[in-house]
């Protein structure tokens, strides 16, 4: 994915190069840090190009006073303070170029608007009046507060001006104590009026009014109680005449796809699972019920309209054929839960459970639209009896009422549509102040350059059998201690936006600023946690275990094939029409989807919305920028100056907000400060992919790992200067170094898997387990800010393919593995596992007779016995488990390490002390003030006994070694020796490395 993020961005660049994008601003143009209008260097940073025109009836000599209004919103920003009205005139209101006027303070309004009013002497001359403020917040005292390029321009011949760095508190539904304000952009529609409907169904409209900028807005007194958790649309007439609900796409909740309902593609000639837009796929409607593991059973009942259970004939003759072999494909003929294998003469359909969620696939979805859906969980009580759950009356069935309460069953409607199980439907009513973060202030770790980042995706990072059982962020929360044991510091979330489909990586594009519904779940006291909802609960807990949590947003494309932004209002598309000439669309794309048209202001600030509402709102502690290119590049320079006012308002409201670009090409000007000259992206740090395909995989030249697996040379020249000289970096502070991501793990391959060669197996050998470990640790040891993707701490295997969420479970069983083992004391290796599958051949008795037997540790000889006690089938997957249990020890160890010294924080010196490409080894230096680190590592296919490397002065005392026994190597290494500087013998265990630390 890589190159071709780096082919389209070299497309978009040869687009920029026509589209009159500039690094330089046009004449005039400033940045906030210039536009602080001070008497000593406002004259030189002002521009002079004349922006209001001649005005009759004022003159030099008889200027017009003009009394103008000023209201400034700081919206939701409470900690901005005594806002200070400047603009470009003197004390007595007549222009002045320099600001000599000073700051007018403004008064208070209340719900963070304030107000200043000013005379100005209108000399009827063509003048560049501008305005703007400043105020005290988190950034510091009296901060310039126009977060766009430049000043804002002031025309005289109207008598009040505004300014609103945000506007997610005014458009959408906003709550006012108890009323309710709406306000929605479709410049181009004829009517549109707000579509309310309850849980029962029962309708109400309330129509909206256009402004002159093409707003629809109206007011609802008292209406909050009245409205509150009910569903809304809008309800659009457009520019044609025809009409279409619209979701709100300032909405923080949406209704979310039905519960329970998804969608699966099959390829029909091999019965493998596709992503939905493979040529010719077969759908197939995937009815789950989740977080039902301890039901005895489950059923899906299909009625029609009114509601009438359909038998099984009525289903056959609806559903027609299929060929159901494609499911014994796809499952390996492990599961059986096509539904005419398991429906009843009277058309109930048995669920199949698969890893605690009960799944029953249904061909032809098309013809299921007009039907409705009810499931049936059944639990058993002590003396053997069944019960309907959520049965309140015990009368054997579920009424409406019931069926709408009940957490299996979606909450709004059972009606199958033809976008059941993609489209996220309607908005609802809520209040996003209403949650209470309570951990703000528990300590974290606010430096980057010693984060240690995880990635993972909320939908899959608990998956079970083949995501049949996905994770929400239930799962995730009961997982926080887990990360707080392997020592990371920061959680990087794929994207948690409202999407298509429950499960789904996140990447169709921000279309609202709800988050997304499928993350949501049943607590403990039987309450719905909703999406929105459930993501704060779990930043709010991350923070009270001193973790950051940084999201993944995306601003370069939107798709999908419900996207509520395309076409609102008519044809003229003006969320993606980049045209401004009248009657005319221009659409810029990516391989991906159109880029929304920055150019048009209030397109622009909903991404600028969003983004700050992810910090302000929700609580995150970073923004992870998917690919920035094309929004610098096929945006040009409006796109350029998005993302510049987007970093200059997430770092104005919270200078401690860590933001990280995705950029191909690699830029440095992304990560400098977004200077008044129009330079600089204003980005804290890249997203440098570079670090792992030199390291690990790489199409056109392969990574260390890649080509040792392979047989090839390895380059560690490269690979060292990659890290003195990093290539598209000011400095290794501005890198998040990755080891492993989503796009390398879902569009290659695992780091294990590309460590095992040309062909994976299901049981890695130790060279391969070793190399994948020693990705890891050099990623830890190495420059920049570390990262790697779910399941690599432990050696998972799966490919987490896009679209194919079979592909998504990392395998958790390894945590149950030798429970009451202290494998800090075992020894398993390749040798002991050869040792082991020899021993399962013999009889209890004579195990316990064997020489290896007897040579057991205590807890060789506990391990041995479990996983000996288990089925013969079930040993290798254990013993694999085994080998997992240890590579999650290492990593622990390994960022254990570097959170230790600030010798491994991000720019922390690195020095080059010997490579030999062909012997495949590699030494550096890490240090900082008086402590250093000397790493020596090796991809060699053999142990390399007292190998000679010409190690810095000093004493060098191991403190790590990957090879360690307690990590699954054969303890080759140096065993906690201090070894001197000079010519000096080292051992470097063969797909591993040692740390030294010098100690004198």
């Amino acid at each position: 994915l890589a190159q071709q993020k780096a082919a389209a961005a070299k497309a978009a660049a040869a687009r920029r190069n026509t589209s009159g994008f500039e690094s330089t601003p046009a004449p005039g143009a400033r940045g906030p840090a210039a536009a602080m209008a001070r008497a000593s260097n406002a004259g030189t940073l002002l521009g002079a190009a004349p922006t209001a025109p001649v005005r009759p009836g004022a003159t030099v000599e008889k200027p017009v006073t003009r009394t103008i209004t000023f209201t400034y919103d700081a919206g939701p920003h409470n900690q901005l303070a005594n806002p200070k009205l400047k603009g470009s005139w003197d004390a007595d209101g007549r222009f002045n170029a320099q600001w000599s006027g000073g700051g007018i303070p403004m008064k208070p309004l209340g719900n963070g608007k304030y107000e200043a009013t000013v005379k100005v002497a209108d000399d009827g001359l063509a003048r560049n009046w501008e305005w703007g403020v400043s105020v005290d917040g988190p950034s510091g005292k009296d901060q310039w507060a126009v977060m766009g390029e430049g000043n804002l321009k002031l025309d005289l011949s109207k008598p009040t001006a505004s300014y609103s760095p945000t506007t997610y508190h005014q458009m959408g539904a906003q709550r006012s104590g108890q009323d309710v304000s709406f306000k929605f952009w479709a410049p181009d529609a004829r009517a549109v009026q707000v579509k309310v409907t309850d849980k029962q169904g029962q309708q109400q409209r309330i129509p909206l009014t256009r402004d002159e900028g093409g707003n629809w807005t109206a007011q609802a007194k008292g209406a909050w109680s009245q409205l509150e958790g009910k569903s809304y649309v809008y309800e659009v007439v457009d520019s044609t005449g025809a009409t279409s609900d619209r979701p709100d796409p300032y909405a923080r909740r949406m209704m979310g796809e039905q519960r329970g309902l998804d969608r699966l593609f099959l390829d029909p000639m091999r019965g493998k699972e596709v992503d939905r837009y493979f040529p010719g796929a077969t759908g197939l409607m995937r009815f789950d019920v989740d977080d039902a593991e301890d039901a005895d059973s489950a059923y899906l009942v299909l009625k029609d309209g009114d509601g009438n259970p359909l038998n099984k004939a009525q289903l056959q003759e609806r559903l027609g054929a299929f060929d159901d072999t494609l499911i014994d494909k796809m499952r390996g003929g492990k599961l059986n839960d096509f539904w005419s294998r398991n429906v009843t003469d009277d058309g109930r359909i048995k669920m199949t459970n698969q890893g605690g969620a009960w799944t029953t696939l249904v061909n032809n979805p098309d013809k299921l639209a007009g039907l409705r859906y009810e499931f049936q969980v059944f639990d058993k009580d002590a003396a053997g009896k069944l019960h309907l759950r959520d049965d309140v009356d015990n009368d054997g069935k579920l009424s409406r009422t019931e069926r709408l309460s009940s957490s299996e069953n979606d909450p709004w409607s059972d009606l199958i549509t033809v976008g059941s199980g993609v489209d996220f439907r309607g908005s609802i009513f809520t209040d996003p102040t209403a949650f209470q973060f309570k951990n703000d202030n528990v300590p974290r770790e606010k430096d980057p350059s010693k984060w240690t980042v995880y990635q993972l995706h909320a939908g899959s990072f608990m998956g079970q059998a083949g995501n049949a059982n996905r994770s929400t962020m239930e799962d995730l929360l009961k997982k926080l201690d887990y990360f707080k044991e392997l020592g990371v510091t920061t959680l990087e979330l794929l994207p948690t936006n409202e999407v298509e489909g429950s499960r789904n990586w996140g990447y169709l594009g921000v279309n609202s600023l709800a988050s997304e519904s499928s993350l949501g779940f049943e607590d403990d006291t039987g309450q719905w946690v909703e999406g929105d909802e459930a993501l704060k609960r779990f930043i709010d807990a991350a923070h009270g275990k001193g973790l950051n949590v940084v999201s993944d947003v995306v601003y370069n494309h939107v798709f999908g094939d419900h996207n509520g932004l395309w076409n609102v209002g008519g044809p003229s598309n003006p969320y993606f029409n980049w045209s401004k000439e009248p009657g005319k669309f221009e659409q810029r794309d990516t391989p991906w989807g159109a880029v929304p048209a920055y150019n048009t202001p209030q397109v622009k600030q909903l991404f600028i919305d969003h983004a700050v509402q992810q910090v302000q709102e929700l609580k995150f502690d970073g923004l992870r920028f998917d690919f920035t290119e094309p929004i610098k590049g096929v945006g040009g320079k409006d796109g350029w100056e998005m993302l510049r006012e987007i970093n200059r308002q997430v770092h104005f409201v919270n200078p401690q907000v860590w933001t990280v670009a995705e950029q191909f090409d690699y830029d440095p000007a992304i990560s400098r400060p977004a200077n008044p000259d129009g330079t600089g992206g204003g980005f804290d740090a890249q997203w440098y992919t570079e670090f792992q395909h030199r390291l690990v995989n790489d199409n056109s030249k392969p990574g260390l790992v890649q080509a040792a697996a392979r047989g090839l040379k390895t380059d560690m020249d490269a690979f060292v200067n990659l890290m003195t000289a990093p290539r598209g970096l000011d400095s290794w502070q501005k890198a998040l170094s990755i080891i492993s991501n989503h796009d390398e793990v879902g569009n290659a391959q695992r780091t294990m898997n590309t460590a095992e060669g040309e062909k994976a197996t299901d049981f890695p050998d130790q060279w391969t387990r070793g190399a994948a470990r020693f990705a890891g640790g050099i990623g830890m040891a190495g420059p920049g800010i570390p990262m790697f993707f779910q399941g690599d701490e432990f050696g998972a295997q799966n490919d987490f393919r896009w679209g194919n969420p079979s592909t998504w479970d990392s395998n958790w069983s390894w945590q149950s593995v030798g429970k009451g083992v202290d494998f800090t004391k075992v020894t398993f290796n390749d040798a002991a596992k050869a040792t082991y599958e020899r021993l399962f051949t013999l009889s209890p008795d004579a195990q316990t007779k064997d020489a290896a037997y007897k040579a057991f540790s205590t807890e060789d000889r506990k391990l041995f016995k479990e996983i000996a006690s288990l089925p013969a089938d079930a040993r290798k997957g254990a013993m694999l488990d085994v080998t997992r249990r240890q590579s999650f020890s290492f990593y622990k160890d390994a960022i254990g390490l570097r959170n230790s010294s600030p010798a491994f924080s991000a720019a922390a010196e690195v020095k080059r002390v010997y490579t030999h490409n062909d012997d495949s080894v590699m030494a550096f230096t890490r240090k900082s003030g008086n402590e250093e680190f000397l790493v020596v590592g090796s991809l060699n296919q053999k142990n390399l006994d007292g190998y000679a490397l010409p190690l810095p002065p000093g004493q060098w005392k191991e403190v790590l070694n990957s090879d360690a026994a307690a990590y699954g190597g054969g303890n080759f290494g140096n065993f906690g020796a201090t070894l001197n500087g000079g010519n000096t013998k080292v051992n470097i265990p063969a797909a591993g490395y040692v740390v030294l630390k010098k100690v004198g």
